[in-house]
């Protein structure tokens, strides 16, 4: 298992942090267009940097942040669809 030390957390946070300045609000009028409602295009982009986080603390790497964060968001959304898929009695 990868651990990361302090020092590298640190700066991890600070990777993800400027980010989430960078491109939380594009990321977000993306989901916005894609699913119902704000709260849950919110909470799609919450989960979006959650899961970047994980991925980062395992010792991943990210070549193009956006692009990352583009293709885990698109996913989610995706899979919010697979829950909420109707099933045809036909």
């Amino acid at each position: 298992m990868f651990m990361v030390t302090k020092m590298q957390e640190t700066t991890l946070q600070a990777l993800l942090t400027g980010a989430h300045h960078d491109y939380g609000k594009e990321l977000s009028v993306h989901a916005f267009f894609k699913v119902p409602n704000q709260t849950m295009s919110e909470d799609l982009v919450q989960d979006t940097f959650m899961k970047t986080w994980s991925y980062l603390l395992k010792g991943g790497k990210i070549d193009v942040m956006k692009a990352f964060l583009y293709h885990v968001l698109n996913h989610l959304i995706i899979d919010e669809y697979r829950k909420h898929k109707t099933i045809s009695l036909d």
